[in-house]
């Protein structure tokens, strides 16, 4: 759990971070696979075609390649199952969700040659995209007689009276008797937990919220060789976690006589993440000959502003006592400066028939910046330059018109590691769907499934356990050209 300011009657009361910043900073800086239909069935490979409502977060001038006006929006179920070992002892979890992932209009305007030459149009688009998805249940369970939270708590506390422990983890461990001051000391403490016991120990999480961006694209064309974009993005974020810590002893031989015989102890922490940001894309797509395209984008960092709001509580209990603490609400702000992006794209159109394209995009993670009015995170800052780097997307979709009124479609989407050193912690998409077209209208479907494997610890004594993620999603778009 992070250490924070608490804010109370208006006075600021400073406590501990514990440098777990460049977590969220990665959290939320990542984008995912998200989009239209036809966009994700393509494995989002469509930064040098353009004519995608989606491809305007990655290459704004596919604007530009629109001849004609058009509405569109989408709907998605996603169901996710995570699989974590921790211990030797495995859990499944499984969670739901419903969204509509994107709402888009396109302003088509095309000039006439012979009164405006050889710039012959002016496109505008606005709509919303969703960036990433937070929605996930993790749970991890293990009998073990190696390690405790107590001791966590413990060694924290060492060397600080109560009155200045900290206030959403070391203080509610001793208003609790889960740590106590040895007698004549008031600096020094003990614990009546050992962590070498056997004990039933859990982690219990459940996130939410999504990452979403509304967007102002322009665009024209240039003998409809050239065509260039501009998308200014104003992304925004909302994600909320509850998690819960449970140790239960199992202990055969407990004295009943004894009143400091622990049973078991629980510590939940709760937080509300939200901000919001600006940024600027520019991107290009030309039209090399009849069949080969080439694009590039440019994507500046996002600035975001972060609020949080964050509580915790924790109830010990004894074999005569139940004693629990509850912290008041901690409040901290700080900006976010995401990495810039470069994409480049080729595309190839046989016959008009087929289409294979493939996107490279390059950015790097060490270069996240966190900032602060009210605190140094120079230490976040530098826990990011020491924890990750460059990472490398790679995006790959075909398309193949088996009718005139009817394609199918498949992609495959690469999004490196950006650890440091930790290439295996990638994630892997695969698609495929298909699409419909009846005179201006269209109904698109995509079948998307992505993995991904991570490492967790529940805390820093805690031994790492696996975490295993698969997701399968269903999106439809539906929409019209006028």
């Amino acid at each position: 759990m992070k250490k924070y300011f608490l804010l109370i009657s208006s006075v600021l009361i400073s406590q501990f971070i514990n440098g777990q910043y460049h977590i969220d900073a990665l959290r939320f800086s990542k984008e995912t696979l998200n989009g239209t239909a036809r966009f994700m069935s393509m494995g989002g490979a469509f930064g040098s075609l353009g004519g995608n409502p989606s491809a305007l977060n990655f290459n704004p001038a596919g604007v530009s390649v629109y001849t004609s006006s058009e509405f569109s929006f989408s709907f998605d179920f996603s169901d996710i199952e995570t699989s974590t070992k921790f211990h030797n002892t495995n859990v499944l979890s499984v969670d739901s969700k419903n969204s509509i992932p994107n709402l888009n209009y396109i302003s088509a305007n095309i000039f006439d040659p012979n009164e405006f030459g050889d710039w012959n149009r002016l496109n505008f688009a606005i709509g919303y995209n969703k960036l990433d998805d937070y929605n996930e249940t993790t749970y991890i369970l293990a009998n073990q007689n190696e390690h405790s939270l107590a001791s966590n708590f413990l060694n924290n506390a060492q060397g600080y009276y109560p009155e200045n422990l900290n206030l959403f983890n070391e203080l509610l461990a001793f208003n609790t008797y889960l740590i106590d001051t040895i007698s004549g000391n008031n600096s020094t403490y003990f614990s009546y937990v050992d962590p070498l016991s056997e004990k039933n120990q859990s982690y219990y999480s459940i996130k939410s919220g999504q990452k979403n961006e509304f967007y102002l694209t322009f665009g024209s064309a240039y003998k409809d060789k050239l065509f260039m974009g501009m998308t200014i993005g104003f992304p925004w974020i909302q994600f909320n976690q509850f998690s819960n810590i449970s140790e239960y002893f199992i202990n055969d031989s407990v004295d009943s006589t004894n009143s400091n015989n622990i049973e078991s102890f629980s510590y939940n922490s709760n937080l509300w993440v939200s901000g919001s940001g600006i940024n600027l894309k520019l991107g290009l797509i030309y039209q090399i000959d009849e069949n080969l395209r080439y694009g590039f984008a440019i994507h500046t960092p996002t600035a975001f502003q972060i609020q949080e709001e964050f509580s915790s509580r924790l109830i010990t209990s004894f074999q005569n006592n139940i004693f629990e603490s509850e912290s008041g609400l901690g409040f901290f702000d700080y900006d976010l400066s995401t990495p810039f992006k470069i994409m480049n794209s080729v595309s190839y159109i046989f016959d008009k028939k087929a289409i294979l394209s493939i996107d490279y995009e390059y950015l790097d993670y060490s270069s996240l910046n966190l900032n602060s009015d009210f605190y140094s995170l120079s230490e976040s800052n530098q826990d990011i330059t020491y924890y990750y780097s460059v990472a490398s997307n790679i995006r790959i979709g075909g398309e193949f018109r088996i009718h005139p009124q009817f394609s199918l479609r498949g992609g495959y989407a690469y999004y490196g590691s950006p650890f440091l050193g930790m290439s295996e912690r990638n994630i892997e998409v695969f698609s495929f769907g298909g699409g419909l077209r009846i005179n201006q209208y269209f109904l698109d479907f995509a079948v998307v499934n992505s993995f991904n494997e991570d490492i967790f610890s529940l805390y820093n004594s805690a031994p790492n356990s696996s975490i295993t993620t698969s997701k399968n999603q269903i999106t439809w778009t539906a929409g019209f050209k006028f």
